[in-house]
């Protein structure tokens, strides 16, 4: 990787340089570097294996700049896999040639209140040591065949998921007096496990941290083995309306899908929640915010990608909707509302913070308040229903600005019956299709404890409790196959 002192000397060097152009007004330079490690396990009992397949890492680093010129026109431009001054002088040639008058954008940001010190990144992530990281990888798969062993599963048996260690490193410096830098690592271990039998059942469990000893990845296999022997013998249940539990998973999958409050969004049309602040959305139990400063957690972000301070942001008190996620660029058009804070401003792309996108709106840490009930208690509330433990296909229904979804139940999810889990449910038989914020209403009860939760493919992270909701509208599906 490229070390923090490089990539400061290459902003700092560079906005020196791009802000002697003629014509510039206020000039931003942006450089990171990030390393991807991946260990993938893909083993099969039927079939000769190493379990631990293809392990392999993705490096990138570069620079971009932003440019307000004097005719009042904003142009970007960027530099893959180099910090030179050619590199410089090349991508405020790109910005100058594509820049265009935005009347909405107010100059780029100014320095603000001082980042916080206390996030610390891991090295023995940044500086991976790469048999350590096998043989995490191999305590995956471990934790998964011990649980197995226990109950004489040897045949029929898949386990698919991986290993990852991400480090990034970013710096960024412009005219109006931001210079900064952030440095995170993060940990990653998901493994589902797959039993071929009669009827396919499927477990599947996660876990993440900010440091390499933190992570569990024996547990993590363990876990979901142990997911997985508990769908077998499954039953299924008609369509109706079912008090239910909500698993971690489940919450994240729909809150990455639908609970859209990025005041880009809003400003588009494109969030269930326009015309919805400081309106109920939800019961009075639901509190939500993001935290980007969150101890361990690793969406936790010192600054954002514009170098401006991350912090909390409360979105939703008591069941009311209070505020929007913003970037410097939102914050200031919309600058008649105080509240709006420019401590999201990121440019995420996958695997890291990227030099070749200009900052968009991310959450960091998106945190739902606990409730009062310990988890094996959320089932004698709900006394006859179900356990909704993963979803997937979450999609919007009539219009990103409507409320209404559908989405999949996929596994881990069972029957309870008289306040009891009584039965595991067939996976992908029923179908949800609801309304976010009338599910957001029926929120009954959540349980004490919070875990951070991914969904696939998502950089934010949800830490959220079990949520119980009344009255979900369920549609069986897949008739006659299951």
């Amino acid at each position: 990787m490229i070390s923090l002192n490089e990539l400061k000397a290459a902003v700092e060097e560079g906005l020196r340089a791009v802000e002697k152009k003629q014509g510039v007004k206020e000039a931003e330079v942006f450089a990171s570097s990030n390393r991807l490690n991946v260990f993938r396990i893909c083993y099969s009992s039927n079939i000769p294996s190493n379990a631990l397949e293809e392990p392999k890492s993705q490096e990138g680093f570069g620079l971009s700049v932003r440019v307000l010129f004097d005719n009042g026109k904003i142009g970007f431009g960027k530099e893959d896999s180099e910090l030179s001054m050619e590199a410089v002088k090349s991508a405020f040639e790109k910005a100058k040639a594509s820049s265009v008058l935005d009347k909405d954008f107010h100059g780029l940001p100014a320095q603000g209140e001082k980042p916080s010190a206390s996030l610390k990144a891991d090295k023995r992530i940044l500086e991976l040591d790469e048999e350590k990281a096998i043989d995490s990888a191999y305590a995956c798969i471990s934790g998964a065949f011990d649980a197995l062993k226990a109950k004489d599963f040897r045949k029929n048996v898949n386990l698919t998921g991986e290993v990852d260690f991400l480090a990034e490193r970013i710096a960024v410096a412009n005219s109006n007096g931001v210079s900064e830098w952030d440095e995170n690592s993060i940990s990653l271990a998901t493994l589902t496990t797959i039993l071929e039998l009669e009827k396919d059942v499927s477990g599947m469990w996660f876990d993440s941290a900010t440091a390499l000893n933190k992570l569990n990845t024996y547990e993590t296999g363990k876990t979901s083995a142990e997911k997985a022997q508990a769908l077998i013998k499954a039953e299924s249940v008609g369509s109706g309306t079912y008090d239910v539990v909500l698993g971690r998973l489940a919450v994240a999958d729909l809150f990455y899908s639908r609970f859209e409050v990025a005041l880009s969004s809003i400003d588009a049309k494109a969030s269930p929640f326009i015309d919805k602040l400081d309106k109920v959305i939800g019961s009075e139990k639901l509190t939500i915010f993001d935290d980007g400063l969150l101890s361990g957690e690793i969406g936790s972000k010192r600054v954002t990608d514009e170098g401006l301070a991350t912090g909390r942001t409360e979105l939703v008190r008591n069941g009311k909707l209070v505020n929007f996620l913003a970037n410097d660029y939102y914050a200031k058009k919309f600058s008649s509302d105080k509240r709006f804070n420019s401590r999201n401003g990121f440019r995420f792309g996958g695997g890291g913070r990227h030099h070749d996108s200009e900052p968009g709106i991310a959450a960091t840490n998106l945190v739902v308040g606990a409730g009062d009930f310990k988890e094996d208690e959320l089932p004698a509330e709900v006394k006859n229903g179900l356990y909704i433990g993963r979803i997937w296909y979450s999609y919007p229904v009539n219009g990103l600005a409507s409320a209404d979804f559908t989405s999949t139940m996929r596994g881990d999810s069972y029957i309870i019956r008289n306040g009891k889990i009584a039965s595991a449910l067939v996976p992908n038989t029923l179908r949800i299709n609801d309304n976010l914020e009338r599910c957001f209403k029926n929120i009954e009860a959540l349980s004490k404890e919070r875990k951070a939760t991914l969904a696939w493919g998502q950089e934010a992270v949800v830490v959220t409790p079990e949520i119980l909701v009344k009255g979900m509208r369920l549609e069986r599906i897949a008739k006659g196959l299951y």
